[in-house]
């Protein structure tokens, strides 16, 4: 009786285990990433978010675009429009996007990729645009100031929630005006690209003003000039 009272134990031992091991395991294979495939979806949003549920990627129509995004708070924009992608960094800032857009009305379209400094502006891009008969695509790149901009992002917020297109403007002007009184808005320091039938580098001084430009126009004639501060050339080279 001892020996069938111990292999009674025993067995009863192992099925209360395997009991515990069961819930155990499906526990563990709750906690696995879920995939669902799709032939395909239509939506106006997409949000690509992290745990912490701030922003990494949105994906949106021009109904449904976002505001402008400084430490995980977003400010309504108080210009923008279209739809497109945007990219979001590890403090949950806006760091830039992709977006294009295009008017039938004025024959007028643009696309362009941007990637911003920190807690600042863009800072170089790949852009294409025309308007008006006038077409160029390149590349630019800017230099922004070093101070942050989120207290511009909080006057594009008062603007866009702006009763009147009178105080609109009002604090569009209030924002130029910090700006500029904060390091400025910034200058294009390079452009590399097409204008027109010219292909072009251009490169300027802190100030924006074009300096030297190296050039192959339409008709393939390449040149190189040397301009002042005042955008007056004073040297030019020719084949």
């Amino acid at each position: 009786m001892g020996v069938l009272r111990l292999k009674l134990v025993a067995a009863l031992a192992v099925a209360v285990g395997a009991g515990a091991l069961i819930p155990l395991g499906f526990a563990a294979a709750d906690t696995e990433p879920k995939v669902t495939r799709f032939d395909e979806i239509s939506v106006n949003r997409l949000n690509i978010v992290e745990p912490n549920g701030r922003y990494r990627l949105v994906l949106a129509n021009s109904d449904r675009f976002p505001g402008l995004f400084m430490n995980g708070r977003e400010y309504r924009h108080h210009s923008r429009s279209g739809g497109g992608m945007w990219f979001y960094n590890d403090d949950g800032d806006e760091v830039g996007g992709l977006t294009y857009r295009s008017n039938a009305a004025n024959r007028s379209a643009s696309a362009g990729i941007t990637f911003d400094q920190y807690k600042q502006d863009q800072t170089v891009s790949m852009l294409y645009g025309e308007s008006n008969g006038r077409r160029e695509a390149g590349m630019r790149v800017w230099d922004r100031p070093d101070n942050s901009i989120e207290p511009l992002m909080e006057m594009s917020d008062r603007a866009a929630r702006a009763p009147t297109d009178a105080e609109r403007q009002r604090i569009r002007e209030e924002m130029r005006a910090h700006a500029m009184a904060n390091g400025g808005v910034g200058a294009e320091r390079m452009f590399a690209g097409k204008v027109q039938g010219d292909a072009i580098v251009r490169l300027a001084d802190p100030q924006g003003r074009p300096r030297l430009v190296l050039q192959v126009d339409a008709s393939g004639a390449p040149s190189i000039q040397f301009l002042d501060e005042n955008g007056a050339v004073v040297r030019r080279i020719t084949q």
